[in-house]
């Protein structure tokens, strides 16, 4: 993923108005981030910790621009003793650890009030999970193919969920 702008983190929320925009917090560290290792950036909003943001780099015909969500998370009612499995990461986690996010759709739909729900890790720290080198055993492929396995599974599932929201 290449760098991006606060300018163009802010303009590339596609499902919330202008107010939103102008007032979200960007992620701490921005300047310093790693962003070859990562495929969507995705941060929970310090000031508002309800919402979520997820920002990809999209685009058609060879021109690539950001594109982005707003997420709002659901607490969900649930026994703390369960196992809940990211939808985008696939990594399974305590109860706690997974909310229920929700993103208006995009367009008419979104006025009307219809969202969109996901099972995501609450810290949006996919990105780094996928990336983390697995207990391997002796049978298993390389390391670095059960990484890039991951990461290319995290992205289709992103491309997807952005695909539900916005289409």
């Amino acid at each position: 993923m290449r760098a991006m702008t606060p300018a163009e983190i802010r303009g590339s929320i596609r499902n919330a108005d202008e107010r939103v925009r102008r007032t979200m917090l960007l992620p701490r560290g921005l300047a310093e981030l790693d962003w070859a290792g990562r495929d969507v950036l995705a941060w929970r909003d310090s000031r508002a910790r309800h919402r979520g943001y997820l920002v990809r780099w999209a685009g058609r015909n060879g021109t690539p621009r950001p594109e982005g969500l707003l997420l709002t998370i659901a607490r969900a009612p649930g026994r703390p003793d369960r196992a809940v499995m990211c939808t985008f990461c696939r990594f399974t986690a305590r109860f706690e650890e997974v909310a229920l996010f929700t993103a208006p759709r995009a367009g008419a739909a979104g006025l009307r009030g219809d969202t969109v729900g996901v099972l995501a890790c609450e810290d949006l720290g996919c990105h780094a999970r996928v990336r983390q080198p697995p207990l391997r055993g002796p049978l298993d492929p390389p390391v670095e193919e059960i990484v890039a396995a991951r990461a290319a599974g995290l992205a289709e599932r992103i491309d997807a969920f952005f695909a539900d929201v916005l289409g």
